[in-house]
């Protein structure tokens, strides 16, 4: 199974296929006659961000580039949508990208991918503190700015919101273990997504739900080489 991913993950048609679904699921909302701002923005940042995490599997540093346009779009989509927990980790994100950029490029082997690092015990337990901390930050922030959710909404935004804060800062610092959060947090944001009948990126993070586990096979696989 594992090679199979690899196999998938590494063919050069990958990102096109990726980008193709998504077009599909932009033109599935019949655009030419009910385009709103939302799904517009949510398309131009869908593209940025497979491409993003695309390259970021493969452990190259262009990924960064494309995830500052990405993390713009998607905040500004997420927050027309009411999806606070959603919008608030893209600003996050647009900093760590920045961030990114530069630490990637001090930390690159000779074939110009980034070195993986791992996870120690110690660590695990400062980022599962940190998970939870930032899960009750985001439910403050919800009542603080009046954000109308209902149950669902504001369970699901509170642990996207944690995960992407975590996940991301891993995903920069290089730790591998980020993969796996990524995965639990592309399944929260699918369902969160039809909830709230966005399909375009309901598609863009069920293509990066695969490209989270095709994260961690390649990681994984570099890391043992």
């Amino acid at each position: 199974m594992v090679n199979i991913i690899l196999l998938i993950g590494r063919n050069r048609f990958y990102p096109y296929v990726c980008i193709l679904l998504v077009t599909l699921a932009f033109i599935y909302t019949d655009p030419f006659t009910s385009l709103t701002w939302r799904y517009g923005i949510s398309f131009i940042g869908a593209v940025c961000g497979l491409l993003c995490v695309i390259l970021l599997a493969k452990r190259k540093n262009t990924g960064n580039v494309f995830g500052l346009f990405a993390v713009s779009a998607e905040c500004v989509a997420n927050f027309l949508g009411s999806n606070l927990g959603a919008s608030l980790p893209a600003i996050y994100n647009f900093c760590s990208h920045v961030y990114g950029l530069i630490t990637w490029h001090k930390n690159q082997d000779d074939n110009k991918t980034v070195k993986v690092r791992f996870l120690s015990e110690n660590a695990f337990l400062g980022t599962l503190i940190f998970l939870i901390m930032a899960v009750f930050l985001n439910i403050y922030l919800t009542g603080a700015l009046g954000i109308d959710n209902t149950i669902y909404q504001l369970i699901t935004n509170s642990f996207i919101f944690g995960l992407g804060v975590v996940a991301q800062l891993l995903l920069m610092m290089r730790f591998s273990f980020n993969w796996y959060l990524w995965i639990i947090l592309n399944v929260l944001v699918i369902g969160l997504n039809i909830y709230t009948d966005n399909p375009i990126i309901a598609t863009q993070y069920l293509i990066y739900l695969f490209n989270s586990v095709y994260g961690v096979c390649e990681w994984k696989k570099t890391a043992k080489q």
